[in-house]
C-alpha cells in the first residue's frame, strides 16, 4: 500500500521551529526536526512503508545526524504521523497536479560567498506544500512554484537554525557538499526564499508611535516635598503614556479655590506616574494617611479599586473618593458599587471640580489621631455625591441632590498652563485637552447622553492655544481633543490652523485624535484638509453607529441626519481625503440583516469601517433600569451587551464573525478588488459573499483552509502560509463552487491585482504588472457609481500596465504588529486605487 503526505497539511516555520499543520486548525501542529523532514521526504511522491524504512535506515544523512538511531525509530515515528493524519494511504486521496512547477536552476556561485557572517531568515509566508510533484515552495518574486528536493530543504533548515546564525560557513556539517551548499544558499537568497535578517519594523509609518524616552530621569517632585502637619491628598493616575487631564483639573480646582484657602489644611502631592507598588512605597510611605482621588474609566477601574482596597486595608484612616465616567450614578448601581467595593468612601457624580472642593471643606483629621474622615451633616449639603452613612450599622448609602454643571469651565485653571504635569513622566505619548464641554445629542449608549440637549460651554480660545503650545513644546506625539463634537464651530478651524503652526515650530504633535461633530460636512472636510497638508496624522471619522432606522429610534439618535454623512463621503472622496465610519456591534434594535446593510452601504461608498462592541456605560441612558427592562438587555461580566429584544447571543456571534471577516477582506484589502469586481460584474453583493464564506467556515472549515486561516488569524498575525497566490486561487475556487463563476481573463486580472496589493517581503518594489485589461481605469470608472452594475465589463478594457510601490515599508513590517487605534488600516501596497491615507497623500 502506497503512503503519501496528506496534502491538507503544510510544513511551516515560525521563529526557527518547523512544524506540520493544517490551516483549518482542526488538528494540533506537529513539531518537526531534520530527521522528520528526511522521513517525510521518502513519501513525497508515494512510497511503501517497508521500502521507505529501508531507505531511511540506509540514508547517509540520517546516519550522520543520528549515528546510533535504532531501526525501530522509523516505524515508531511513521506510526505517529499516520495516527496524526500527516501520512495517509494514497487510496484515501486524489493527488492531482494543479500547479505549474519548475525545478530550480542553480548555477555556480561566486567565489566570494555573500553571507558568511550574516544571520538568515525565511520569508514570512514560507511553507513546504505537499503535492503530486513533491514538496513545493512559492516564489513571489518570480510568481512561480518550485520543486524543492531534500538537499535544498535541509539547506534551508540548517541556514535558519538559531545556533548557526552569523557563522554558517564555519559550521557546515560534512553531509553537505560545501560548494553545493553555497550554490543553494546563493540561489535561495537571489530568489528571496531566504533573506538576510534585519530588525523588522514593529510599527507603521502612520501607526503606533514611538515612546519619547529622555535619558535624564525626572526627579520626582514628591521627593523634594517636605512632609508637614497638613492632610496629604493623593492623585492616582493609571496610564504612564497619557497625561491624566481629569486629575489635573481636580488639582487645579483645589489649589485655586478661594485664593488657596484649602491649602492651609491640605498638602497636594504632585501628580506623578508611579506603578501601584511604587506609589504605595514612595509618596504614601513618606506622607502617610490622607485623601485619595481616583478617576474611574473602563480601562482604569480595576487598578483604581485595587489601590483603593490596599489603602483601606493598610489603614481605615485613609479616605477614598471615586469619580469619573465608570463611577455609577443610577441609584441601585451606585448602591451595588459601594456594596461590592468596601474601600469606597465617597463617589462623585458628574463634573467633579466643584464637588471636590465642597467635599474637602467637610474633611478633617480625627481628634484622637491622624485618621481622615468627614463631618456627615455638613457633607449631606454637598450636591452631586454619594457616601456611606457613618451613623448606620448597615452602611446605608446616602445620595445628595444633583449638582448644577459648571457655567464657566474657565473657572478651573488649566493644569497644563499651571505646570502641574511638568514632573509626570518621561514616557508620555499623548495629551488630552478640551476646547468645550457638553453635547446637544442624547444618544442612549453614551455618557454624554445622560444630559440631553445640554448647552455647550466653551473654554477661552487663548487658554486652549496655550495648552496646545505646551504640548508641542514638550514633544508630545498625540493630541487628543476630547470635545464631543469637534468641528461644530468656526473656531475649531482656527484651532486646527494653530495646531499646524505649533507643529511647524516644534515638530509636534504628529497626530490629532478627535470626536467629530455629527451633523456637519464642510468644516470637517476643511479641518482634515488642514491637518493633512500640515503633515498631521488624522482623518475624518463619521460616527454613524448604524443607519438602521429602528435601531436609531431605540438609541435616541434619529435627529442625526444620515444624508449628511453621504454628502460627507462625496466631499472627502473628491478631495482625496481619508475618511472612515464608526459602527457599534450589538446596539439594542440591531439585527444581523441590519448590520449587513450597514456594511454593504459603506462598502459601496468605499469608506473604511471600524466597529466596536456595545458596552453598557454605567451612567448612560442605556444603563437606566427601565431602559434595560424595556429592551431586554443582557450583558456579560464586563457589561458588554450579549443579547437584547432584537438579537440572540447566536445572532451577536454571527455579527461579530461577519465584521471580523469584513475587516480582513475590505479594511486590510485582502479581497477589496475581487469583491468589487464580483459585485459590479456578477451582481454578487460583497456582504452576501462574506456571509456565505462564514457559513462555510462554520459548517466545513477544511473546505477552504487558506481562507479560514486568514479569517481567524490575520488581525494578529499577518501572514499566509504558502504565499498569496494560493490564497487567491482558493478564493477563485470558492466562487466557482458556490456561484458557478469561471475564472476567465477578467477575473484572473482582478486576482492578480489583489495579490499584488498585498505586502510581500520577497517582492521587489516598485512592482509593475502587465495586465490583459486596464484594471485601474475600470476601477475608477466604477468606484463612485451609485449602482452595483458596472459601466462596462472589464473584458472590454484593453491591455495595460499597473504599478505598485511600497514607500511605507509595509512589506518589512513585523507580521504580528498591533495597529495603534487608528481608523485607517495600514496594510495595502500603494497603487493608484488605494484609499486616501493621512498626510502624505495630500499635495
Amino acid at each position: 500500500m502506497l503512503i503519501r503526505i496528506n496534502p491538507k497539511f503544510m510544513i511551516l516555520q515560525r521563529n526557527g521551529q518547523f512544524f506540520a499543520g493544517r490551516l483549518s486548525t482542526d488538528t494540533p501542529p506537529i513539531p518537526l526536526q531534520e530527521i522528520d523532514i528526511i522521513l517525510l521526504s521518502l513519501f513525497e511522491k508515494g512510497n511503501e512503508l517497508e521500502k521507505a524504512n529501508l531507505e531511511f535506515n540506509s540514508n547517509s544523512i540520517v546516519k550522520h545526524i543520528y549515528p546510533s538511531i535504532p531501526e525501530s525509530a522509523f516505524n515508531q515515528r511513521a506510526e505517529q504521523f499516520i495516527q496524526n493524519g500527516l501520512l495517509i494511504s494514497e487510496s484515501a486521496i486524489q493527488m492531482k497536479s494543479s500547479y505549474k512547477v519548475i525545478e530550480p536552476t542553480i548555477i555556480e556561485s561566486q567565489d566570494n560567498f555573500p553571507v558568511a557572517n550574516e544571520s538568515l531568515q525565511l520569508i514570512t509566508n514560507f511553507a513546504l506544500i505537499p503535492s503530486a510533484d513533491g514538496f513545493l515552495v512559492w516564489s513571489s518574486l518570480n510568481r512561480q512554484y518550485y520543486h524543492f528536493n531534500l538537499v535544498l530543504i535541509l539547506t534551508l533548515l540548517f541556514a535558519v537554525k538559531p545556533e548557526n546564525q552569523g557563522k554558517i560557513l564555519s559550521v557546515i556539517p560534512s553531509y553537505f557538499n560545501k560548494a553545493e551548499f553555497q550554490r543553494n544558499i546563493s540561489w535561495l537568497l537571489e530568489n528571496k526564499i531566504l533573506l538576510i535578517k534585519t530588525n523588522k519594523k514593529d510599527s507603521l509609518p502612520n501607526g503606533p508611535l514611538p515612546e519619547l524616552i529622555n535619558d535624564q530621569p525626572i526627579e520626582k517632585a514628591w521627593k523634594k516635598l517636605l512632609k508637614d502637619d497638613r492632610i496629604p491628598i493623593y492623585f492616582v493616575p493609571h496610564m504612564e503614556n497619557h497625561y491624566p487631564l481629569a486629575l489635573g483639573l481636580i488639582f487645579s480646582a483645589i489649589e485655586a479655590f478661594d485664593n488657596g484657602s484649602l491649602l492651609k489644611k491640605f498638602q497636594l502631592i504632585p501628580i506623578t506616574y508611579l506603578s501601584p507598588e511604587d506609589f504605595i512605597n514612595g509618596p504614601y510611605k513618606k506622607f502617610g494617611k490622607g485623601v485619595w482621588f481616583f478617576s474611574n474609566y473602563m480601562w482604569s477601574l480595576e487598578t483604581n479599586l485595587l489601590i483603593s482596597q490596599f489603602t483601606k486595608q493598610h489603614s481605615k484612616g485613609n479616605l477614598t473618593v471615586h469619580g469619573g465616567p465608570s463611577t455609577p450614578d443610577y441609584r441601585q448601581k451606585c448602591i451595588d458599587f459601594f456594596t461590592k467595593n468596601s474601600s469606597v468612601d465617597i463617589t462623585v457624580h458628574g463634573e467633579g471640580e466643584a464637588a471636590i472642593t465642597d467635599i474637602l471643606k467637610c474633611v478633617s483629621k480625627s481628634q484622637t489621631g491622624s485618621d481622615i474622615s468627614y463631618e456627615q451633616e455638613q457633607l449631606s449639603r454637598v450636591a452631586g455625591i454619594s457616601y456611606r452613612d457613618l451613623n448606620s450599622l448597615s452602611s446605608y448609602i446616602i445620595t445628595t441632590d444633583k449638582r448644577v454643571r459648571l457655567k464657566e469651565p474657565d473657572a478651573i485653571p488649566s493644569p497644563y498652563n499651571r505646570g502641574y504635569f511638568n514632573d509626570y513622566s518621561n514616557n508620555v505619548e499623548a495629551a488630552i485637552i478640551e476646547s468645550n464641554r457638553g453635547c446637544p445629542f442624547g444618544c442612549t449608549f453614551c455618557d454624554w447622553g445622560s444630559a440631553t440637549n445640554q448647552k455647550i460651554r466653551k473654554y477661552d480660545l487663548e487658554r486652549v492655544k496655550k495648552e496646545i503650545e505646551w504640548i508641542a513644546k514638550n514633544k508630545i506625539q498625540v493630541l487628543w481633543i476630547a470635545d464631543a463634537n469637534f468641528g461644530l464651530y468656526d473656531r475649531d478651524i482656527e484651532l486646527s490652523v494653530f495646531i499646524i503652526k505649533m507643529r511647524e515650530q516644534y515638530q509636534y504633535p504628529n497626530e490629532v485624535v478627535v470626536n467629530y461633530t455629527k451633523n456637519t460636512t464642510w468644516r470637517l472636510a476643511e479641518i482634515i484638509k488642514i491637518f493633512s497638508k500640515g503633515g498631521i496624522i488624522s482623518q475624518g471619522v463619521i460616527s454613524i453607529q448604524t443607519t438602521d432606522e429602528k435601531t436609531l429610534e431605540v438609541i435616541n439618535r434619529k435627529n442625526i441626519k444620515i444624508d449628511k454623512y453621504d454628502e460627507l463621503s462625496s466631499i472627502f472622496r473628491e478631495s482625496n481625503l481619508p475618511l472612515s465610519t464608526d459602527l457599534m456591534l450589538g446596539l439594542p434594535g440591531i439585527t444581523p440583516d441590519a448590520l449587513k446593510n450597514d456594511l454593504q452601504r459603506y462598502f459601496d461608498f468605499d469608506v473604511s469601517v471600524k466597529a466596536y462592541p456595545t458596552q453598557l456605560l454605567p451612567n448612560s441612558p442605556m444603563a437606566d433600569p427601565d431602559y434595560i427592562a424595556k429592551y431586554k438587555i443582557e450583558t456579560d461580566e464586563n457589561d458588554f451587551l450579549i443579547s437584547t429584544f432584537s438579537y440572540t447571543r447566536t445572532d451577536l456571534d454571527e455579527m461579530k464573525a461577519l465584521y471580523k471577516l469584513y475587516t480582513v477582506a475590505d479594511g486590510y484589502s485582502l479581497l477589496r478588488y475581487v469583491l468589487r469586481f464580483l459585485q459590479w460584474e456578477h451582481q454578487l453583493k460583497a456582504i452576501d459573499v462574506l456571509w456565505t464564506l462564514n457559513v462555510q467556515f462554520k459548517s466545513n472549515p477544511s473546505a477552504y483552509p487558506k481562507l479560514a486561516f486568514v479569517a481567524q488569524f490575520f488581525e494578529t498575525d499577518k501572514f499566509i502560509p504558502g504565499g498569496w497566490r494560493g490564497f487567491y486561487d482558493e478564493f477563485a475556487r470558492f466562487i466557482f463552487e458556490q456561484y458557478g463563476i469561471e475564472r476567465d481573463s477578467a477575473f484572473d486580472v482582478v486576482l492578480k491585482v489583489n495579490e499584488a496589493a498585498m505586502p510581500d517581503e520577497s517582492c521587489s518594489y516598485p512592482l509593475q504588472l502587465d495586465l490583459n485589461h486596464d484594471f485601474e481605469n475600470y476601477f475608477m470608472d466604477n468606484r463612485i457609481k451609485k449602482t452595483n452594475l458596472g459601466t462596462k465589463s472589464l473584458n472590454e478594457y484593453s491591455a495595460s500596465h499597473l504599478k505598485f510601490d511600497d514607500p511605507d515599508g509595509m512589506a518589512n513590517i513585523d507580521s504580528r504588529y498591533l495597529q495603534y487605534d487608528s481608523h485607517q488600516f495600514f496594510w495595502e501596497i500603494r497603487s493608484p486605487m488605494i484609499r486616501a491615507k493621512s498626510a502624505s497623500d495630500i499635495h
